[in-house]
């Protein structure tokens, strides 16, 4: 709560903290927002299907169908916090029992768990200024053209989401008092959508970031582990906890990565279309001489949704394989007893794979993230060539 409170924060803000009691109050409060939002993805795909598509309107389809899946995004990412609750929970209590344990460590260690708690929180930032970048460049860009217009004298409404909404609706919309209702429920979704952002998607490169520091400290022990001891008990004991912590350290990760390997298959593919999707509305504002700047940061925001867990998931399979090497030079040949070297063989059968994360089919690293951004160029081609 301390440590990573920008995403605690938003959590709690949206009522998806996996420490809130799920009362009478947030049952109500969690039934409107599915309401509201569902309401607004109706409205959505009215749009898409009996306006942009119909009346050839492509650009528009493609806009409102990159805000139509941020709607499946946050109710699947609501899904996975429901059902894997209890989960998460557990998570955050072993890394508070972890960062409660940290008196015990050595000055180098300590500083390993800061370095890694300090990256945690850079990613909850990174989440924050890209997340609330997004959400306020479509409420403020329609703010800034209606003052700009009044400013010249020739006032106009701007909405925030231009669509086309159902008949009764779409007749009055210029109407300053549904201009109001209809900027307000788009500011709510738009805001909503944020907070999730913001406190949904660090988490697991947070769970990440812990693992990695972990590892890493059994490394320094693994490799002090028969520095200047004899006594062949002092080391087998040594051993035996080291073994022990590592077993904690395999759990809480398999349960990590079982509990977030469909949402990173989901995200993958979103990430796929959403790129090119947005790519493509910023190239035929600029052919207008236009700059699109909500969905220039749509596109970064994106990017940065797939690309911070590949990357820390590339970092943990190095801090695996310094671990297997960590084991390997601790100078076991140089140990005449049968028991410490049938360990330390037994740890490095153990470490052969190295922990990563993964999708239901691809492994989550740098180089499935350059094949997502491959399959988005080549979507973006085909696009830009057939209705530009």
């Amino acid at each position: 709560e301390n440590q990573f409170k920008i995403s605690t924060w938003a959590l709690r803000f949206n009522g998806a903290h996996p420490n809130l009691q799920h009362d009478k109050k947030w049952i109500a409060k969690f039934i409107l927002v599915v309401i509201l939002t569902t309401v607004f993805f109706i409205f959505l795909i009215n749009s898409i299907v009996c306006h942009d598509i119909r009346d050839g309107k492509y650009t528009e389809a493609i806009k409102n169908g990159c805000l139509a899946t941020v709607y499946l995004t946050l109710c699947f990412k609501n899904y996975v916090l429901l059902r894997n609750g209890n989960s998460m929970k557990k998570y955050i209590e072993i890394m508070d029992k972890d960062y409660a344990a940290v008196e015990n460590y050595t000055e180098e260690e300590k500083q390993i768990i800061q370095l890694y708690s300090k990256k945690g929180r850079n990613v909850c930032f990174y989440w924050l200024v890209a997340a609330c970048t997004t959400g306020a460049m479509f409420p403020l860009k329609a703010l800034f053209f209606m003052i700009c217009s009044l400013i010249r004298g020739e006032f106009k409404i701007v909405p925030m989401y231009d669509m086309a909404y159902p008949s009764p609706i779409e007749t009055h919309k210029e109407n300053l008092y549904m201009y109001l209702f209809l900027f307000l429920y788009c500011l709510i979704f738009d805001m909503y959508a944020t907070s999730v952002y913001v406190g949904f998607d660090p988490l697991a490169s947070i769970f990440l970031l812990h693992v990695c520091g972990q590892i890493e400290i059994l490394s320094l022990r693994m490799k002090n582990v028969m520095v200047e001891v004899t006594d062949h008990n002092v080391i087998c004991g040594k051993l035996k906890e080291i073994n022990q912590r590592l077993q904690a350290i395999y759990i809480f990760h398999n349960s990590v990565q079982s509990n977030f390997r469909e949402l990173f298959e989901f995200n993958m593919k979103t990430t796929v279309f959403l790129l090119p999707f947005s790519a493509f509305q910023i190239l035929q504002s600029l052919k207008n001489l236009e700059l699109n700047i909500e969905f220039t940061c749509f596109f970064g925001s994106y990017i940065i949704l797939f690309l911070i867990p590949c990357y820390y998931s590339n970092l943990l399979m190095d801090k695996s394989n310094e671990w297997r090497e960590a084991i390997y030079s601790c100078g076991w040949e140089n140990q005449p007893n049968i028991q410490i070297r049938r360990t330390v063989l037994f740890m490095l059968a153990r470490c052969g794979i190295p922990l990563s994360m993964r999708t239901i089919f691809h492994p989550v690293n740098l180089a499935t993230f350059a094949e997502v951004c491959r399959q988005a160029y080549t979507i973006f081609n085909i696009m830009n060539a057939a209705w530009s």
